[in-house]
């Protein structure tokens, strides 16, 4: 049995420290037999492990603690303005995905990331890891190559989040449900997409939409920016679909959401920086 340790920034309710353990055979199944759980998570969801242990990996990475990068642990999720939705198509050079050499990979991967986020204050933006085509092994690559720069957010993949030490999860409306999230791994953060009015779902981010149309889902009517003003319980509200310039972000937030999500945005528009901008420029009319 391998045990993860995390400690979880603490909203109300939320354990501070729990310990998770997951079996050999788990990660076997999911194509992650032998590999081992190094970075550590930085920024607005960042968990903390052994003091000892942690502490050295973020020094010989250059990367700081959540304390020195964050301050106040309790306002860590009223930090989120921008999460950014990979697509490595659209990070990674064509000729070099053909390779299938993932550590080559990995590597372009996270440049785009730090590309994506210079600039932007720590914590204001997040990373949510969603190659669903991918098995465990190549996909844990991409995670752990993104950790340096932005907290992450795995998707559907609760055991990838894990083997990781990932910040969060993000759960599919037709994924795990939050209760069997919580009950594996209640030290992550949890996101999930919904398509109509949330309600209280229990989860920490809610990503709701589209609100806009987007290419990616042609057929699908766009819920509007009135969508945005539905109750949705403590979650924090992220906005998704069609948010393709600045101006969108700030509508959404002025209308009601706490984030935005891009996809097509965060890799072929404008900088994350502009994005985090507008998103507090949209609060600020609240």
């Amino acid at each position: 049995m391998r045990a993860v340790r995390e400690r979880a920034a603490t909203p109300a309710g939320y354990p501070c420290c729990t310990d998770i353990r997951t079996s050999a055979a788990a990660s076997t199944v999911c194509g992650l037999e032998g590999q081992s759980s190094e970075k550590v998570a930085v920024g607005v969801f960042a968990t903390e492990s052994d003091p000892g242990q942690g502490s050295a990996a973020r020094s010989a990475a250059g990367v700081a603690s959540r304390a020195e990068r964050d301050g106040d642990p309790a306002a860590a999720l009223h930090r989120l303005r921008v999460v950014a939705v990979t697509d490595r198509r659209r990070m990674v050079a064509p000729e070099l995905l053909a390779t299938e050499d993932w550590p080559a990979i990995a590597r372009a991967f996270a440049a785009a990331i730090e590309r994506a986020v210079a600039g932007c204050p720590p914590g204001s933006v997040a990373v949510q890891v969603r190659e669903k085509d991918l098995d465990g092994g190549p996909l844990l690559q991409l995670v752990r190559a993104a950790q340096p720069f932005a907290p992450v957010i795995v998707n559907d993949r609760l055991d990838v989040a894990l083997a990781a030490d990932a910040a969060g999860v993000h759960l599919p409306e037709r994924g795990l449900s939050i209760a069997d999230a919580r009950a594996l791994a209640p030290a992550l953060r949890i996101g999930v997409s919904r398509h109509a009015a949330p309600g209280d779902t229990g989860a920490d981010l809610i990503q709701l939409g589209p609100i806009w149309s987007t290419p990616s889902k042609p057929d699908v009517r766009p819920l509007g920016e009135l969508a945005l003003a539905w109750p949705r319980g403590q979650a924090r509200l992220v906005a998704v679909g069609g948010i393709d310039s600045p101006e969108r972000a700030e509508r959404a937030a002025a209308a009601g959401a706490d984030a935005v999500a891009v996809i097509r945005a965060a890799w072929t528009g404008a900088p994350l920086s502009s994005l985090v901008s507008a998103v507090d420029a949209g609060l600020a009319c609240r």
